[in-house]
């Protein structure tokens, strides 16, 4: 099939290219990283823990930035390296899935909370409530995000089909030199200029 940079199918939004799409998705992603990681920083009631408990909630927290900002970063990698490999997207993928799942375990445990037996607190039930909210819209954005992701995928398998079906193929030449075998990969022209060139 022919590839076509402006074709339909790289296109969402009402017409926009899946490229620009997922360089948004991807800024984003690392903008709402470092936003979150501020805030729970800020937040977070480190007086009330040990700190061998404090300790662990900043490891959390830096392989939360990391794993955020690298993923992301990763995307736009993808998209603009001229050696177009999809590999790159699926720590994205990986790290977006932890999250949903993350998510959804935290709404579960929210629901318990406002439907169990025992009395909880005024300002437990408003967390709770707060969570409901908040956990399920962040994981409509990462179906979002899923969505984009494999768009993605396929815009960049495409067209990194389209361009080694535009090169010369591959040859791997074997030459034995004091009975070691050195193997070079040589484009057409260059093993033409090797097998015709004189001596």
């Amino acid at each position: 099939m022919e590839f076509d940079e402006n074709a339909d199918r790289f296109r969402v939004c009402g017409g926009i290219h899946i490229k620009y799409v997922a360089s948004f998705c991807a800024f984003f992603g690392i903008c709402a990283t470092i936003g979150v990681f501020s805030f729970g920083l800020m937040i977070f009631p480190w007086h009330l823990y040990e700190d061998s408990v404090n300790t662990t909630a900043k490891i959390a927290f830096c392989c939360f930035l990391v794993g955020g900002c690298s993923s992301h970063g990763l995307i736009l990698y993808s998209l603009y390296s001229t050696r177009l490999q999809t590999q790159w997207l699926m720590p994205a993928f990986a790290y977006h899935l932890f999250i949903a799942v993350l998510n959804a375990i935290t709404t579960l445990i929210a629901v318990g909370e406002l439907f169990s037996e025992g009395n909880i607190s005024h300002r437990d039930t408003v967390m709770a409530k707060i969570v409901l909210v908040v956990c399920p819209t962040i994981f409509m954005i990462q179906m979002v995000g899923f969505y984009v992701i494999l768009k993605c995928r396929t815009y960049i398998q495409c067209k990194r089909r389209h361009v080694r079906n535009g090169e010369p193929p591959r040859i791997r030449e074997v030459i034995m030199m004091s009975n070691k075998v050195s193997i070079m990969e040589l484009s057409f022209d260059q093993f033409n200029e090797t097998m015709y060139s004189p001596a």
